[in-house]
């Protein structure tokens, strides 16, 4: 799954500098603070808190989403599974469902493809760990397979 998410993400570039990171807004200081000079490789369970780092997702561009998501995606696969980055990470992904979040809604059809597959990894992966409802993840895998047919 790990290299089904990097080659779906593979042209994504690290965003280099404020305006590459997050349009102007009250909220991007933070999405700045959190992201700017940070690879992928930055992205671990030290350093990434999903209460504090999931809402920059939000915030942040069509390039800087593209380029953070997969290392993030990657680290809900790792054992022992984190339950609030569950709980933020469906979250902010269930939100492209909203005509506001078009940057989940812009991404590449294999983005989507990949995200959906992710969701079914996850579903199989945790089904019958308590507080998980696998048929949450089975829709919003549903949800990225429409938005991958989507003209």
């Amino acid at each position: 799954m790990e290299n089904r998410i990097d080659e779906a993400f593979a042209d994504a570039s690290i965003p280099e500098n404020e305006a590459e990171l997050a349009p102007p807004s009250i909220d991007a200081p933070y999405v700045v603070e959190h992201f700017l000079g940070r690879s992928r490789a930055d992205i671990d369970r030290s350093t990434f808190r999903p209460s504090l780092h999931m809402e920059d997702f939000t915030y942040m561009t069509q390039q800087a989403v593209e380029y953070y998501l997969p290392p993030v995606l990657k680290l809900m696969l790792t054992a022992p599974h984190d339950d609030e980055l569950w709980v933020y990470l469906s979250g902010f992904l269930g939100g492209a469902r909203h005509a506001y979040a078009g940057n989940l809604r812009a991404l590449s059809r294999e983005q989507h493809e990949a995200i959906a597959d992710w969701f079914d990894c996850i579903r199989d992966t945790l089904v019958g760990t308590t507080g998980f409802d696998p048929s949450h993840a089975a829709k919003l895998a549903e949800l990225y397979r429409q938005l991958a047919r989507a003209p």
